[in-house]
């Protein structure tokens, strides 16, 4: 039997099992480059089981660099767009590496399908205690949605101990995600279950950056929201929202900008280095927003971090 007569599945076995020659690598190469789509980039592919899912065409182009092909990687990429089936799965899991994220892309493509239970059942199949890895996916969907009930209906499968950065990333997507569909009370009452917590009680008004209502968040700052944020917080997202609402290369400055700049030059620098540092670095970012040199000149003053005043030369408009 040929290469060209095998089933991808049995060039898969050979290249996981015993030495294989380049015809058989680019066999695989060449399905995997047929399936590239003509628009976009393809669907989200995982290679590995603790992987950050990219889209797949990023994976293909890995894949066809000098030495980078792995056939447990191609495996999952061939998985996501449908190249092999779960039948296929099922023969190549005793000789794909502990690392190969093919179970989790099965996850992924049941996701991508609108197929809730089947992912879960995906998520089941995750061997050596892993399963959590693949309800964080699912949890990862479930925050974007917005889906308060669900995504604490699957609460313990995501083992929040572990990955403790990853669990920060789902809390922040849904407290976005429920203030976007239902506005900043919704979303800040979502805060208030200890599996959140008030940590991400800033979250709950991402609404107001997204579309620059700077007036809109100082409004409610000032009055229903009264204390529920500090200070800091308060002026990390009316700096975002300011940004947001200034535009590219702005001419002039918002009529609110002069207010926040104010208002954070006012915090003591000399409260700790932490808060004179966030202080330094709100001023900075806050550059995108300039229109007029008195602000730079009056931020660049106020600024003690050398780096930042050096960076602070010219208005955003004034590059070429």
């Amino acid at each position: 039997m040929t290469t060209r007569d095998r089933s991808l599945a049995e060039v898969i076995v050979k290249g996981l099992t015993a030495p294989v020659t380049e015809t058989e690598r680019d066999r695989l190469l060449r399905e995997l480059e047929s399936r590239l789509p003509t628009d976009g980039d393809g669907p989200l592919t995982v290679t590995r089981i603790h992987g950050t899912p990219v889209a797949y065409r990023g994976v293909v182009r890995s894949l066809g660099k000098p030495d980078r092909f792995d056939f447990g990687d191609a495996t999952c990429a061939l998985l996501a767009v449908g190249a092999l089936d779960d039948t296929d799965v099922d023969a190549l899991i005793e000789h794909v590496p502990s690392y190969c994220g093919v179970r989790r892309q099965q996850v992924l493509n049941r996701l991508a399908a609108g197929d809730l239970a089947g992912a879960r059942a995906a998520a089941d199949l995750i061997a050596d205690g892993r399963s959590w890895v693949g309800y964080r996916d699912i949890g990862t969907v479930l925050a974007e949605r917005g889906d308060v009930d669900e995504f604490f209906g699957d609460w313990k499968r995501y083992v929040a101990g572990k990955d403790r950065d990853g669990m920060v990333v789902l809390k922040k997507k849904l407290i976005t995600a429920v203030a976007r569909d239902e506005g900043w009370q919704a979303a800040l009452a979502v805060t208030k279950d200890k599996r959140v917590g008030s940590a991400f009680a800033k979250f709950a008004f991402a609404g107001f950056p997204a579309v620059g209502d700077v007036a809109g968040l100082r409004r409610v700052f000032a009055g229903d929201a009264t204390g529920v944020l500090s200070e800091i917080d308060q002026l990390s997202m009316l700096a975002q929202t300011v940004r947001a609402a200034s535009g590219h290369n702005p001419d002039r400055d918002h009529p609110l900008l002069d207010e926040i700049v104010n208002r954070i030059i006012a915090v003591d620098p000399t409260t700790d280095k932490a808060t004179m540092r966030w202080r330094d670095a709100e001023l900075f970012a806050l550059w995108p927003a300039f229109g007029e040199r008195s602000t730079l000149d009056r931020v660049r003053a106020a600024i003690r971090t050398p780096r930042y005043r050096r960076e602070l030369t010219k208005l955003p408009r004034e590059f070429p």
